[in-house]
């Protein structure tokens, strides 16, 4: 396939509702509409992070769609795969009836390993109190030492905290690796304030400059978190969000609860308050 002549990243998609928003490069006013049946020849469905090769179509309104578009490094699906179908409908009942004689061994299996892994950390855990009770009995060391220092490991494993080097080295190593959907922890500088993306979820963004000159964008979604009213230019904002690459620094997103549960929750912090 002969790559179309504009590159983009896959900033958001709504997989239930078949469409998302391509960041292009370079970057556009807007970001670009694209709809899941201009990626039906595709091997898989497309997610956000995704390179995406795209020809641009400008509508009457100003609006951009993405046409005769294709995913980075994921093949196409080939006629072969098409004319298989029928076949592999004859066939459905027998591989459904293997599948779940299959899934009902897999239970069983992961079952006896999950009751294995209960019964090794309750040796681990019963060795570690043991051990403990002798350091406090031999030592003298009080009780409360020890339950601070399990308040604090609580504390940085549960809240947002003061922020190290370690996600700026983190968020460096995948910008230069191209890497996706890493979840990570840093801070910035506000360095440009952008519009609010108003199409699909409503997202605020803005661009912050790590400590080693790193950029990155923010895409805050203000559908699931509130919104922060009060960021200027030159405001530190603190962060937890899965980083995407993108050839400006990387995007930030998720930076909110999952209201479904399933992914990790992130969330913004500035002038002391947590967004999220």
């Amino acid at each position: 396939m002969q790559k179309s002549n504009i590159k983009g990243t896959l900033v958001r998609w709504k997989d239930d509702k078949g469409f998302g928003f391509i960041q292009a490069e370079p970057e556009l006013d807007r970001d670009v509409f694209i709809h899941a049946s201009t990626l039906s020849h595709m091997s898989r469905r497309p997610k956000e992070g995704d390179i995406i090769y795209f020809q641009l179509e400008r509508k009457s309104d100003g609006k951009f769609n993405a046409v005769e578009a294709y995913i980075d490094g994921v093949e196409c699906k080939s006629e072969e795969d098409t004319n298989s179908k029928a076949k592999k409908g004859l066939r459905s009942q027998q591989r459904d009836t293997i599948n779940s004689e299959k899934r009902a061994n897999q239970s069983q299996s992961q079952t006896r390993g999950i009751l294995y892994r209960i019964g090794i950390m309750m040796l681990v855990l019963a060795g570690a109190s043991f051990a403990y009770n002798r350091v406090v009995g031999s030592s003298g060391v009080a009780n409360d030492s020890f339950e601070l220092s399990q308040s604090s490991i609580i504390a940085a494993d549960n809240t947002p905290s003061s922020i190290s080097n370690t996600g700026v080295n983190a968020i460096s190593k995948a910008y230069q690796n191209r890497l996706n959907g890493v979840q990570v922890s840093s801070s910035g500088t506000v360095v440009k304030l952008l519009d609010d993306d108003n199409e699909g979820s409503r997202h605020q963004r803005f661009i912050l400059r790590l400590s080693n000159e790193q950029t990155l964008l923010v895409a805050h979604n203000i559908d699931l978190a509130p919104r922060i009213d009060t960021i200027a230019l030159g405001d530190t904002v603190e962060f937890n969000g899965q980083y995407e690459f993108n050839s400006k620094g990387g995007v930030i997103h998720w930076t909110h609860d999952d209201p479904q549960g399933k992914h990790v929750s992130g969330w913004l912090k500035h002038n002391g308050q947590i967004y999220h």
